[in-house]
């Protein structure tokens, strides 16, 4: 054990010596405030997403208009607002007021002018991608499996290119791997052997001329419970202590008119995020930084706290993958950034003392990697590069567990996603072959099987492409084959016996159980556009995720076999993780914007508790005129 307390550093960013202000508003009394979302021909609109900031404060609290158009955000402090109302194919409405008591707000939105595309959310863009016949299905599903392992489908797809230019855009993006470094040797054999067919694809879709383009089964925007939930946006501070040249970006995604943001200017790192028992969501930072490897927000303040294992030349480490335990115990891998002879390593913050611990490896084993679970028996899950690791912070020990396929004749294996299960077991994922691992802490092994092709997608490659992708080598893990699963991220159910995967590629769920190891798909509403990546499950069995292909989250209920998606109120949430706290005053969702450097919070309202607002609401304000039903 290496005890890192003495070296923490408490980072307190200048921006949020507004907490003396913060502090002060929270002794103001509590107001409603409350309208109406309508178009220029006095008609409802459903789903309008109307956002609250107040002045000063880094908070950004959504709301969504019901099936009348009407809204109410919960209670608020009395001050100045800016308010912004959208709706997909609306122009955005701006609107700053103070409010010292109830204030009611009736807003008119006008009809978007020209292309609507920029401002809608990446899976709308990616599922009207016309598949009219058999290559153009085949040209959409290269599109869906390869244009969204770097970002949201909406960042490529917001622009229009003529044929020349979208081949210079995939050139481009052929040389850049996932986390956007560019290299001139790289070769993605997927995009260049289709370079021709996709670039004259998109131009039809998305070029200078008439579109071909189908908007018209485009799912809907919120309704019912996806209408009624409530987000609180934290804005994390930028980070500008690396040495580079940092310029004002206007666009933080919250206006969808400027489109998707570009991912520059310090505005990304945010990648897993747990709300703890006290009122704090923790995130990890995984990009390169001289202050921060993991922060904390408080949930109704914003005041932010920033924590790091320092590192050789001044640096902080990394750290990605973030759990918490049953005691509400933080953990989170850490990794060097970039610096040799650091060695990486399994960290710990306790939220009572705030005092953080790091736990290395023994060399004989592998180092931690990249995610991080916490099975039934309190054993922290970490995955290495070449298996997992079971740490006992009791005896503060290791037991790795290697994968059982490591190298193959295409490349080496990368574990990714990982999870605990009731049994004591670690599960764990290879990555880009489609490998399931898991362990028997019995006998102290390790096994695997491998999920089978997508047949959807397998049943569009041609007898050309299937010869050749048998010689096919990826450049890295994030080029997937056209028929590949995608198995990303996983969850475990500690109240019941089956395990969850994310398909990011094939846009379902792999339902496996933990005894027997049978697995079968679950889709997704829109396979091609709705995409899993990280998976968590509540205490009913509802199985959460994020699709990474555009700003949503999704919820399954197994019993019903349904879905319920939500949209998330920012552009370009680029988020890689979901987590759920469960208390007795309801629920919490969880949800990190990696591009956008946010973390958000969706909690929930039913329809008795929105009516008692609206007559709360009334009977203080005359000419309100909001329902009670």
């Amino acid at each position: 054990m290496l005890s890192l307390s003495s070296k923490v550093k408490l980072l307190y960013a200048p921006l949020y010596i507004l907490s003396c202000l913060i502090a002060h508003q929270a002794l103001a009394k509590d107001i409603l405030i409350a309208g109406h979302v309508k178009n220029t021909k006095g008609r409802p609109i459903i789903g309008a997403t109307i956002s609250l900031k107040q002045d000063g404060s880094n908070i950004t609290t959504t709301v969504f208009a019901d099936e009348n158009g009407e809204f109410i955000f919960p209670p608020l402090s009395d001050g100045a607002y800016h308010l912004w109302a959208q709706g997909w194919i609306y122009q955005t409405k701006k609107i700053d007021f103070v409010a010292s008591e109830n204030h009611l707000e009736t807003i008119v939105l006008d009809d978007k002018t020209g292309d609507v595309a920029r401002q809608l959310p990446g899976d709308i863009l990616l599922a009207a991608l016309p598949e009219r016949t058999k290559d153009e299905a085949r040209m959409k599903n290269l599109i869906s499996k390869n244009c969204t392992g770097c970002h949201s489908a909406s960042f490529p797809l917001q622009h229009r290119f003529d044929k020349d230019g979208w081949t210079k855009i995939l050139t481009h993006m052929s040389k850049i791997n996932l986390v956007g470094i560019y290299n001139a040797n790289r070769k993605n054999g997927t995009i260049e052997s289709h370079m021709d067919e996709l670039a004259a694809y998109l131009a039809k879709a998305r070029g200078p001329e008439p579109s071909t383009m189908d908007f018209s089964h485009m799912r809907s925007p919120p309704r019912g419970e996806a209408a009624r939930v409530v987000f609180r946006e934290y804005d994390i501070p930028v980070d500008t202590s690396e040495p580079q040249d940092y310029i004002y970006n206007p666009n933080d995604g919250r206006d969808w008119s400027y489109g998707t943001p570009s991912k520059f200017f310090g505005h990304v790192g945010v990648h897993d995020a747990q709300a703890d028992f006290y009122g704090h969501v923790w995130f990890t930072h995984a990009d390169s930084s001289r202050t921060l490897t993991i922060g904390q927000m408080n949930e109704k303040t914003g005041a932010y706290k920033g924590f790091k294992f320092d590192e050789p030349q001044g640096y902080a480490s990394q750290a990605h993958g973030m759990t918490r335990d049953q005691d509400g115990v933080i953990w989170f891998n850490s990794r060097p950034a970039g610096q040799k002879g650091v060695r990486p390593g399994l960290g710990r913050m306790d939220p009572k003392t705030e005092q953080m611990s790091l736990f290395i490896p023994p060399d004989s084993m592998s180092s931690t990697s990249g995610t991080i679970d916490v099975d039934s028996d309190h054993k922290v899950w970490v995955t290495a590069p070449d298996g997992a690791l079971r740490f006992d912070p009791i005896t503060q020990t290791f037991k790795d567990y290697k994968s059982p396929t490591y190298k193959t004749a295409t490349g080496i294996v990368s574990v990714y996603g990982l999870a605990g299960d009731r049994n004591g077991n670690g599960w764990w994922l290879g990555m880009n072959q489609d490998i399931v691992n898991y362990s028997d802490i019995k006998t102290q092994t390790a096994h695997e099987f491998r999920l089978p092709a997508d047949p959807t997608s397998l049943a569009l490659q041609t007898d050309q492409e299937k010869e050749y992708y048998k010689s096919f080598t990826p450049p890295d893990f994030n080029t997937p084959l056209p028929w590949a699963q995608g198995a990303r991220r996983m969850g475990a159910d500690h109240n019941g016996h089956l395990v969850w995967i994310g398909d990011g590629f094939s846009g379902n769920y792999a339902r496996v159980d933990i005894n027997t190891k049978a697995y079968s798909f679950v889709p997704t509403p829109s396979p091609i556009s709705l995409q899993p990546y990280a998976v968590a499950i509540d205490r009913h069995h509802d199985v959460w995720t994020n699709f990474w292909s555009t700003d949503a989250i999704g919820r399954y209920d197994d019993k019903t076999k349904k879905w319920t998606v939500f949209d998330l109120p920012t552009r370009g949430t680029e988020s890689r993780y979901i987590s759920v706290l469960e208390q007795p005053e309801g629920m919490k969702v969880i949800i990190p914007y990696y591009r956008t450097r946010k973390v958000a919070v969706m909690t929930f309202r039913n329809q008795a508790e929105i009516i008692k607002l609206k007559h709360e609401f009334k009977t203080k304000i005359s000419d309100a005129r909001m329902p009670q039903n």
